[in-house]
């Protein structure tokens, strides 16, 4: 388990672009193996001499600053990149519009044992009176009566003629 955590903590990450290692410490990781057969990264690291061990350590913290905001920058753009794909994409757009008939999902008996073998797990049908929001209306039965909840549109259908 202790090698597994190590591994994961040392795999460079996509949505910050470095490893969580490099975050902490401000530098990569040096393996075993690499101690033995030494990586360009790794001798030109030793070949730097600063000329005192203050300069070292205020040149490690600024690029360790460098690759914070490096890492910040990459995350917020890839979160963007997600935004954008699921704002745009057209899996769970349902459309509803002022008047549809819809039914809508019994979460009060959603849970196995809730409910009885032929019992509905749709309600309705209901008909949308108001939009609130992208996402969001007010019902009303059909026979006149208004639903005083809003209701997301996650737990609505389209009733069937």
């Amino acid at each position: 388990m202790i090698f597994a955590l190590w591994d994961d903590r040392i795999t460079k990450k996509a949505s910050i672009g470095t490893s969580p290692f490099n975050l902490v410490y401000g530098k990569e990781a040096i393996l075993p193996p690499n101690l033995v057969f030494p990586s360009s990264a790794l001798v030109q690291f030793i070949e730097e001499k600063p000329t005192s061990s203050l300069q070292l350590r205020i040149s490690l913290i600024l690029k360790l600053e460098e690759e914070r905001e490096k890492a910040k920058q990459t995350h917020a753009h890839l979160q963007q990149l997600v935004k954008i794909f699921f704002d745009t994409s057209s899996v769970n757009k349902k459309n509803f519009q002022i008047g549809d008939l819809v039914l809508k999902w019994d979460k009060a008996h959603e849970e196995k044992g809730k409910q009885s073998k032929f019992q509905k797990l749709w309600l309705g049908p209901f008909q949308i009176v108001e939009k609130l929001g992208p996402s969001t209306f007010l019902l009303q039965y059909l026979q006149g009566k208004k639903d005083d909840l809003p209701v997301n549109e996650l737990i609505l259908k389209k009733k069937k003629s």
